[in-house]
């Protein structure tokens, strides 16, 4: 009699198989019934549409059946191969399938979520091949995925719009678009504090550049659909020339705060002289951290008498430009630090940028629309369950 004699390892082994065998029944058991279930709500619709049972011969009968056909279907539990689907005389929609479709939308709404959260299209398709064991889907297909989930953005884009925004924020990115060859898009984008507190992103726009047309025309499409003004406190920019005219234009009675951040940047650049560049910034930076206006202007005088001598240039242009950059010294001490420039807003941008950096240069404009407006989507649907810290006693309720 011979006696078999087993490892630890091999015990572990044959247990794994066991485990994998039983996941693997319980998983092929889940889908037949799956199917199961499918082909009978399919085998319902049709009988409803046809308006009568097989071979019962009836007045309110509306068409002939044709026979069926064979459709595999990818669901997020995995695919039902050789699905029954009825056929008419004439042809037959189906409600609960998709013209062509060869996947469910909770199928597609994941890919399209693997995409949100910074997968490219190529690691989609590598992910979710791996993850039912076999190449269920190609790069390709993930684009049009994408495309058929998207159907919405033009939508989006002109859906009107509340006039409740306290404040508002102004500002641009640059992306690298191929189109017959590289170039870079302006990302011109709106994002709006409601009297709540409630940070929601209006909308964005793909442009050429930041000329005073661009923003004019991104601007005047927030007030035609509905942003009229009317209760806008503040719109906060970074001081383009092109976006300042077209804010004179379409809100002239609206006060405009120039980001802090940006004159700063402006007055670094300016300095020539680079061992004195780091003493002006510092004291440049403490005109906006001055308790009231009174005491930015007394620090901002201090600063000119002490380094025009040494660069004229850059503290002329600091001074003209110091006025524009103060105006939220006119609201509440708890907002200045919100409002004093476009941090919220670049903030969001470096979420893009992260995204976006993956992908490189995007094939087109249309293809640049789709992937921001992802991004929009999601952060609208999370930031509209927050709001900033903005005390009470502050909103001006309406």
């Amino acid at each position: 009699m011979r006696t078999l004699y087993f490892t630890e390892k091999d015990l572990d082994l044959r247990l794994r198989e066991m485990r994998q065998q039983f996941w693997r029944q319980v998983e092929e058991e889940q889908l037949d019934m799956a199917k199961r279930r499918v082909q009978e709500a399919l085998g319902i619709e049709f009988r409803e549409a046809v308006g009568a049972k097989r071979y019962e011969r009836s007045e309110g009968r509306r068409m002939y059946r044709g026979g069926y056909r064979y459709r595999d279907l990818q669901t997020w539990g995995g695919r039902l191969y050789r699905v029954k689907v009825p056929k008419g005389e004439k042809g037959y929609k189906f409600k609960l399938l998709k013209p062509w479709g060869r996947h469910v939308e909770k199928f597609g709404e994941a890919v399209y979520r693997a995409f949100v959260y910074g997968m490219s299209d190529r690691k989609v398709a590598k992910f979710f091949s791996a993850l039912y064991g076999e190449g269920i889907l190609s790069p390709g297909g993930v684009s049009v995925i994408y495309q058929n989930l998207s159907r919405d953005i033009a939508a989006w884009h002109k859906r009107p719009l509340d006039d409740r925004y306290r404040f508002l924020f102004l500002d641009a990115m640059w992306q690298s678009v191929r189109q017959s060859q590289k170039n870079r898009r302006a990302i011109l984008a709106a994002m709006g504090i409601r009297h709540d507190g409630t940070v929601e992103l209006i909308d964005f726009r793909v442009e050429t550049g930041e000329s005073a047309s661009a923003w004019g025309r991104f601007v005047e499409s927030l007030f035609e659909r509905g942003l009229v003004g009317r209760n806008l406190e503040l719109v906060v920019h970074d001081g383009c020339q092109g976006l300042m005219d077209a804010l004179r234009w379409v809100w002239p009675d609206v006060k405009t705060q120039q980001c802090a951040v940006h004159a700063l940047r402006e007055l670094g650049d300016a300095i020539r002289a680079r061992h004195v560049r780091y003493k002006v910034l510092r004291e440049a930076s403490l005109v906006y951290k001055a308790k009231d206006r009174q005491q930015a202007l007394d620090r901002a005088r201090i600063l000119a008498w002490r380094w025009n001598r040494c660069e004229p240039r850059a503290i002329r242009n600091f001074m003209a430009k110091l006025d524009r950059t103060l105006v939220y010294m006119d609201f509440p001490p708890q907002l200045r630090a919100i409002l004093k420039s476009t941090n919220l807003i670049e903030r969001h941008f470096r979420e893009w940028r992260r995204r976006l950096r993956a992908m490189g240069a995007l094939p087109n404009c249309h293809s640049c629309d789709r992937i921001l407006f992802a991004l929009v989507r999601e952060f609208n649907d999370q930031r509209k369950r927050t709001s900033l810290s903005i005390p009470k006693s502050e909103l001006l309720l309406t």
